[in-house]
């Protein structure tokens, strides 16, 4: 794959809504743009282990049947523990709530199947080198990180005091579809 089909690749994963685009949505809602801009580091932070990761990994991953699975349950289990906990947060965080969107961010952003995607199918397919390649994603993830923060501040006042309770919700629903993948092999 040519560096430029790399690029509009990437940029159609990180446009697509999933997890980590829901929370970092329903941050910017709630906290606002100021504060829920460095959150788009955090994903940026856990696609680069993430990716990193799986591209060392991608031989050995396919040698083992049950790793997909398996990696499929636990994304799932963290999502549906980050849709509880985004369900009992208040409408507007506190700093303790601000610090933790950091951690939630990241992890959730290491679980996210569109790191497995990348990093064990579309990087392996690339004709620059693959360091080039996660230096690439993860700094197109940081743009597209804060467009999702900025689209979610950008909702009226209205609809954004109920940010995390919707993200909880769209969460859960991937949870449930990463277990349904998970049982599914």
């Amino acid at each position: 794959m040519s560096y430029e089909a790399f690029v509009l690749t990437s940029l159609l994963i990180l446009l697509t809504p999933g997890p980590t685009n829901t929370l970092l949505a329903a941050s910017g809602a709630a906290m606002g743009v100021r504060k829920a801009l460095w959150l788009a580091l955090a994903e940026a932070l856990g696609y680069s282990i993430a990716i990193s990761l799986f591209v060392a990994a991608a031989g050995a991953l396919e040698d083992v049947p049950i790793a997909l699975p398996l990696l499929k349950a636990v994304a799932a289990g963290w999502l549906l523990f980050s849709a509880v906990q985004l369900w009992t947060r208040p409408a507007t965080p506190d700093r303790a709530d601000q610090r933790g969107a950091f951690s939630r961010v990241c992890v959730t952003t290491m679980l996210n199947p569109k790191a497995m995607l990348v990093g064990t199918v579309i990087i392996p397919d690339v004709t620059i080198g693959q360091a080039q390649a996660v230096l690439t994603f993860v700094v197109l993830s940081s743009v597209a990180g804060a467009g999702w923060i900025v689209s979610g501040a950008a909702l009226p006042a209205g609809l954004r005091r109920y940010s995390f309770k919707s993200a909880a919700v769209i969460i859960a629903a991937f949870s449930f579809a990463a277990a349904a993948s998970a049982v599914q092999g």
